[in-house]
């Protein structure tokens, strides 16, 4: 065989691996778009299914028929809950913040870790999976922290928002977190934002470990720890007795990063 001969047959092999290497990788590609475009349309289909209360008024010049309006919200948005959780017993509530793509359920499967990493609501294989809780935490008892743990994902849907808290005035203008669980309605305040790095062996601030504290000065610590790493001052900071939910997602800034947003309840 000719020199010729074989360089062309060598441009052939290659040309061929190429063409290989592309349909897989445009495979990929379409599957993950397919898949987020199956997940949104699943999550609308949820909240489609949820009451509240839009064509409820709230008068703002009588507080006694104020109270009595959101009050049927809520019971509205309870009885919606409770018909989600027929269809899955592992929704445990629901999270929600005004001007950004975050309004999703939030699953807990205690028996099975991170579990919703990677299952919708119908508990079929999703890339983005759902908001859950970690496991070690109870949202009805509740502990002292909750923990919710969710995908930032790159076409920016699920958690992926919570990076525009890295920006103090975005957080100036939306501190309020509703995170409701299926019995009850709750808002919470933001007292922390934070960046670390997780999995590293020797983790600075390993915040998936408080969950209860046992004693006033576990909590003042790790609020004390929270301040010290948030990005910015909140002026907003949380004593022993109050509860507290922690947002947890990805973040590519740093190896193995994670932004971490600390709130606590206030209604």
């Amino acid at each position: 065989m000719n020199l010729k001969k074989k360089i062309k047959i060598k441009y052939k092999i290659i040309i061929g691996l190429l063409a290989i290497i592309f349909v897989i990788s445009t495979s990929f590609v379409v599957f993950y778009y397919v898949d987020s475009f199956k997940s949104k349309k699943e999550i609308s289909g949820l909240i489609e299914q949820i009451d509240r209360g839009e064509t409820i008024l709230i008068p703002n010049d009588n507080i006694e028929e104020q109270e009595k309006a959101l009050a049927e919200i809520e019971k509205r948005k309870l009885e919606s809950y409770q018909k989600l959780y027929e269809q899955n017993n592992d929704l445990v509530g629901w999270i929600q913040i005004e001007d950004t793509t975050i309004d999703f359920p939030v699953m807990q499967k205690k028996s099975v870790r991170n579990y919703y990493l990677y299952k919708n609501f119908e508990k079929k294989y999703s890339k983005g999976g759902l908001p859950f809780v970690q496991e070690d935490c109870d949202v009805f008892i509740p502990t002292d922290n909750v923990i919710i743990h969710g995908h930032n994902l790159s076409e920016g849907s699920m958690f992926a928002a919570l990076l525009k808290y890295k920006d103090k005035e975005f957080y100036s203008e939306h501190s309020i977190i509703n995170f409701d669980t299926i019995e009850e309605c709750h808002q919470y305040k933001i007292i922390a934002v934070f960046t670390v790095a997780v999995n590293t062996g020797e983790d600075k601030f390993p915040f998936y470990n408080f969950i209860d504290a046992s004693n006033t000065k576990e909590f003042d610590d790790y609020i004390k720890s929270c301040k010290k790493y948030s990005r910015y001052d909140t002026g907003v900071t949380a004593e022993y007795g109050d509860k507290l939910i922690t947002l947890v997602t990805c973040d590519f800034s740093i190896k193995s990063g994670r932004l971490v947003i600390v709130a606590k309840r206030i209604k």
